[in-house]
């Protein structure tokens, strides 16, 4: 007889003709089912706008109808100081540039409460409302630390909008570290080190999991498990080395974790599954999952493989080089997670016309659209900060709509003309 999961108490009838060897069929009628395994958790939802998006230099902002993006005008390099606020989609704002005290690097947003956190290179901290900069904070950051693309002592900000508290990457007395700011309070948590001696360029927050992911240039990932943020726990994880790992990327939905590699020729990725993530405790701990390192073919990129953001909610990233070049690649990752090993199932590389890319932290980040058919949208600036490249990743790899070439990976028409709002690649004056 095969083992029913439903309690009832009626259709006896049916109960006897089962331990007959009745079809397990009939049971549906009274609401049975044959036991079996547990079917798998369904997965979190999406993370709200801004999370799970690494602290590279753009902020996206996104609120009902409205997208707000924060460019700032510096770099780890310097640059001018001041944030351009801009309306990507709708018109919340009036587009302007806010003044800052000192050069500005990165900026990210929580579309819960409306604020956005930019750092500057030193160790200030600046607060966002719309256009209006409310509060000046300073790090706990002291010294520098330096990238392949330059130094700072406040790097970079990623957005745990779940929890509103933001993560900062910094210089500790010259050795690499976080620090958690809790945005309901304003109020800074105690600077940590890490351990691996080394920060991603481009740190990220997972809400979902309370980790905070870092692939760092000497090639380890270093997740850390910030559930209790002031007594976090390290686990590293030695990756490949085509190249140096240069950002930390997520699919946080499917818990797909992702580097890109510059300095490697044609675009390498790693790509791993942390829903089969195995964490072993020690100081610091270790971790492993089914991973590999996937070559993108056609996907030549300044610098290579170097920036990275996932559209949180589409399965849909982007790929950008960085300090020149107009090659970008969008990519489309599994909608699925928990078995085998994950793999990026398409991608197509296409050259922005009139573009160049900028410089670190890399200046791109990706949302999902509110509007029309919830497009995967990239957002990246060039070098003098004074252009917004916006690019529709959806539409783009659709070959329907930007046919291929033969090999099946790049764009038949080489590059992509900027267009009109909805086009497949249009740009913004940032001022």
């Amino acid at each position: 007889m095969k083992k029913m999961c439903h309690p009832i108490t009626s259709c006896a009838v049916l109960l006897i003709a089962l331990s007959m060897g009745g079809a397990p069929a009939q049971a549906a009628f009274c609401g049975l089912r044959v036991c079996g395994p547990p079917p798998p958790p369904p997965p979190p939802p999406p993370p709200p706008p801004g999370s799970c998006l690494p602290s590279s230099s753009i902020g996206v902002l996104v609120t009902g109808a409205n997208v707000t993006a924060y460019v700032p005008k510096g770099n780890w390099g310097g640059g001018a100081v001041g944030v351009s606020v801009l309306n990507v989609e709708g018109t919340s704002i009036t587009n302007k540039l806010v003044s800052t005290p000192n050069v500005v690097n990165s900026c990210a947003s929580n579309p819960k409460t409306g604020q956005t956190v930019c750092t500057a290179d030193n160790t200030d901290v600046y607060l966002f409302t719309g256009t209006t900069l409310n509060t000046t904070l300073t790090s706990g950051g002291s010294g520098t630390i330096g990238f392949s693309g330059g130094s700072c002592t406040n790097c970079g900000v990623a957005m745990d909008a779940v929890h509103n508290k933001a993560a900062i990457g910094l210089s500790i007395a010259g050795a690499p570290g976080f620090q958690i700011l809790n945005l309901a309070t304003s109020v800074f948590e105690p600077a940590f080190k890490s351990p691996s001696g080394q920060i991603s360029e481009d740190p990220l927050v997972d809400p979902s999991r309370n980790f905070l992911l870092s692939a760092s240039e000497r090639n380890n990932y270093e997740i850390v498990n910030i559930a209790t943020s002031t007594t976090p726990t390290f686990f590293e994880n030695p990756i490949p080395n085509p190249g140096e790992a240069d950002s930390s990327g997520e699919d946080c939905t499917t818990g797909i974790a992702l580097a890109p590699y510059e300095d490697g020729g044609v675009s390498n990725v790693y790509i791993g599954d942390l829903t089969q993530a195995h964490f072993t405790a020690g100081s610091p701990g270790k971790w492993t999952a089914p991973s590999r390192v996937q070559v993108l073919t056609e996907s030549v990129l300044s610098a290579a493989a170097s920036g990275i953001a996932v559209a949180q909610g589409t399965h849909i990233g982007i790929v950008s080089g960085e300090f020149g070049g107009n090659a970008i690649t969008a990519i489309r990752l599994p909608a699925t997670s928990g078995s085998g090993i994950p793999a990026i199932g398409d991608w197509v590389s296409c050259n922005l016309s009139g573009f160049s890319m900028g410089f670190d932290p890399h200046t791109l980040t990706a949302y999902q659209s509110p509007n029309g058919s919830k497009d995967a949208i990239g957002l990246l600036v060039n070098g003098g900060a004074t252009t917004l490249a916006i690019v529709d990743l959806t539409k783009l790899l659709n070959p329907a709509i930007v046919p291929r070439t033969g090999a099946g990976h790049g764009c038949a028409a080489g590059s992509l003309t900027a267009g009109p709002a909805g086009s497949v690649y249009t740009t913004l004056p940032v001022l």
